[in-house]
């Protein structure tokens, strides 16, 4: 490895630590971590009299619902992480997940020779989403992972086992996988893979029989308390809905949207029908995963982590078309997910409205389309040494 590159990945670790160290009490894994806390220590996490002051003695987040922020099943995955120091805890998940994101990406980059994964595993490992997802202590290197593991057992015919990666992702976070999964069911249904909805729905259903066990009261409260509350928040969302908040309104806002995914979806397409046939399953999964991330209702910066694969993808599919478009688009998706990506999330405070940010994933499909288009356009001169 080069000097230079030790140099800045040093650096760069510095800085990571450094911001995580000083918000690690109050991340978002301190909110995730008081359901098991909660549990261990008897408090219900969906009685609203006693949740919004037990972070106190659970010595976790304050919450902004009246009731725990996540399903039950949620909690009782995290029942391992709950005794230990929050600090600990908070460590172990964010690099231990983002070690699960970086294999995950870097067998995808093999499975569907997409060029060497220098630029893949950057991307995963140090571009700004990363940075949101690790101080923040968020799930999204996990659903990374799991997104990466379904589309290498899809690719295997390994059905049962991709179904429930799948089912996993969208027990944690459904609103960003749901173009997505109906995207997969059409493609289940038209392959008849039926396994994959097999494999998803065993998983799915013991989830939800467990964590209704551990929390049998959680239904109302969950949905009244918190569904509700997040899904009004839509238009000041960093997402298309946040956008088309800004352009027609809080009253016209569902129109815009509607058309707006509809134009995402077509360009989703339009980038799988013109990708090279070997690379078309990793580019079709990218693009759906960011027209999923896109047109969610909730959804903030750090889960647009998701649409890196986008560029993984984008890189992969213009080395068909040689070296100096390869190239370009390695710079296009290298400006997009740093000082791009970086400039629109902090525009969010000058304005104190953070909607700008969801122009990272239409930016990530539009990167993706541009790199399929070209890849078909032109035959590449020599190949490429990375």
């Amino acid at each position: 490895m080069r000097p230079w590159l030790v140099l800045v990945i040093a650096g760069y670790a510095a800085i990571l630590l450094a911001s995580w160290s000083a918000v690690y009490p109050v991340n978002d894994y301190a909110g995730f971590i008081a359901g098991a806390r909660g549990l261990l220590a008897g408090i219900d996490p969906y009685d609203a009299r006693v949740w919004p002051t037990a972070f106190g003695t659970l010595g976790t987040q304050r919450p902004d619902t009246a009731v725990f922020g996540y399903p039950p099943w949620i909690a009782l995955a995290f029942l391992p992480f709950a005794p230990l120091p929050l600090a600990v805890g908070s460590f172990i998940w964010s690099a231990g997940t983002l070690s699960l994101a970086l294999l995950a990406v870097r067998s995808v980059t093999r499975r569907f020779s997409l060029g060497s994964p220098a630029w893949p595993l950057a991307l995963a490992g140090l571009s700004w989403p990363a940075f949101l997802v690790f101080v923040q202590g968020q799930w999204t290197y996990l659903l990374l992972a799991l997104a990466c593991m379904t589309l290498l057992d899809l690719d295997a015919h390994r059905d049962l086992r991709a179904g429930a990666w799948w089912a996993i992702a969208l027990l944690v976070k459904p609103q960003l996988f749901v173009v997505g999964s109906i995207a997969l069911l059409a493609w289940v249904v038209v392959r008849r893979r039926w396994s994959v909805l097999v494999g998803g729905a065993l998983l799915g259903v013991a989830a939800i029989v467990a964590g209704t066990l551990a929390a049998p009261g959680w239904i109302g409260p969950y949905l009244h308390d918190v569904v509700t509350a997040r899904v009004v928040r839509s238009i000041q969302q960093p997402t298309l809905a946040g956008l088309a908040g800004d352009v027609a309104g809080p009253q016209l806002w569902p129109n815009v949207w509607a058309i707006g995914a509809l134009a995402l979806i077509a360009a989703a397409l339009l980038a799988i029908r013109r990708s090279p046939p070997r690379q078309r399953g990793a580019l079709a999964f990218a693009a759906f995963i960011a027209v999923s991330v896109a047109t969610a209702l909730y959804s903030w910066s750090y889960d647009q982590y998701l649409v890196v694969l986008a560029g993984v993808a984008a890189i992969g599919v213009s080395r068909q078309a040689g070296p100096p478009e390869a190239r370009a688009t390695i710079a296009r998706t290298v400006a997009l997910y740093w000082p791009v990506a970086i400039a629109l999330f902090f525009s969010a405070y000058p304005r104190v409205h953070d909607t700008l940010a969801g122009l990272v994933p239409p930016l990530s499909l539009a990167l993706l389309l541009t790199a399929a288009i070209r890849a078909t356009r032109t035959s590449p001169t020599r190949a490429l040494p990375y």
